[in-house]
């Protein structure tokens, strides 16, 4: 009988760089090894709402001291002879070496990760070079060896489909409609509140309905909006209405999603929905590494070069303000 080996991969931030990470575990035969996730506190209905049964703990990483007792007891309990770091905090790492887990594997970057991990990886993430997927292979690929380049190109994150469509009927939606999500968490650059209301304008135009989505922390790029339709009954919005369940019905209901790099853009390509996304040029916001994975996907940014590669330059810049230029099709 096969003894399998207890892996633990680790990822402990946003939505979409969890969806970005999740995939790697079908590199992993399930006949040689046992996988457990460790995700942001709130993030595993992700993993619960995923086609694939998987296994996760959650940690709250803003409690750091609760969050990194309840890891050590963890640890204990459980015989991990492997664990993948693709994004924690140092305590984290430090916690695996303590543990005396055989091989710990992550990106050798920030300090904890040269003391701590004893098969880590030099990446330069921060150039964009390929997608955040990919990235996340090499670092699958010090357990399992070389893997094909193909393969990237095969295995997503896939969200379950929902058995219920009773969310149209509480919020008369029609049979048809686009959602448009212009927050975000401002990590990159995003539309201008304009050049939302423009593109709503044509889509309304042509006879569409528009639902908008967002929580509480999106207002700053929903109040022009709001103001602007306040009085327009094909615009629906479902801002802060929304639990996570809800809202992968919302989309998955709906004929295409509008959405800057955030998370709901790699939910919607997550559901094979017909995802346009607003993207910026900067190198460490560049679609190239961030882009949703799915197989409607479509990317829309600035033509010009960038020359920024962690910040946009302003006014300095020849090409500033380029996110003006970003024009997404009817």
């Amino acid at each position: 009988m096969i003894q399998s080996q207890k892996v633990l991969l680790i990822r402990l931030d946003k939505i979409g760089d969890l969806i970005c990470t999740l995939p790697v575990d079908q590199i992993l035969d399930d006949q040689y090894f046992e996988t457990t996730w460790v995700v942001q506190k709130g993030l595993g209905q992700i993993l619960d709402l995923g086609e694939r049964k998987r296994n996760y703990i959650e940690l709250d990483k803003n409690n750091p001291k609760k969050a990194q007792k309840q890891f050590a007891n963890f640890l204990k309990k459980n015989n991990f002879q492997i664990a993948v770091s693709f994004q924690c905090p140092w305590w984290i790492n430090w916690e695996l070496f303590k543990a005396g887990i055989k091989k710990r594997i992550g990106t050798l970057s920030q300090w904890h990760s040269f003391l701590f991990l004893n098969a880590g990886l030099r990446q330069k993430r921060s150039k964009a070079i390929k997608h955040e997927f990919d990235y996340n292979l090499d670092l699958i690929a010090q357990i399992t060896g070389p893997i094909s380049s193909d393969i990237s190109k095969k295995i997503f994150f896939k969200f379950k489909k929902p058995n219920s469509s009773e969310i149209l009927q509480r919020y008369n939606l029609p049979l048809q409609y686009t959602v448009v999500h212009p927050g975000m968490m401002g990590s990159a650059l995003n539309w201008a509140q304009e050049q939302y209301i423009q593109y709503m304008n044509q889509q309304l135009q042509l006879k569409k309905t528009i639902v908008i989505t967002g929580t509480q922390s999106d207002e700053p790029y929903l109040n022009r909006i709001r103001n602007y339709f306040t009085e327009e009954k094909n615009v629906i919005w479902l801002q802060s209405k929304l639990n996570f369940k809800e809202l992968i019905e919302v989309i998955y209901y709906s004929e295409k999603v509008i959405a800057p790099s955030t998370g709901v853009a790699h939910i919607a390509a997550s559901l094979d929905k017909p995802v346009y996304g607003i993207y910026s040029p900067i190198q460490v916001h560049h679609p190239q590494r961030w882009a949703p994975r799915g197989n409607n996907v479509s990317v829309f940014m600035p033509l010009n070069f960038c020359p920024a590669q962690f910040k946009c330059l302003g006014s300095s810049c020849q090409f500033f303000n380029c996110m003006d230029k970003v024009v997404i099709p009817d």
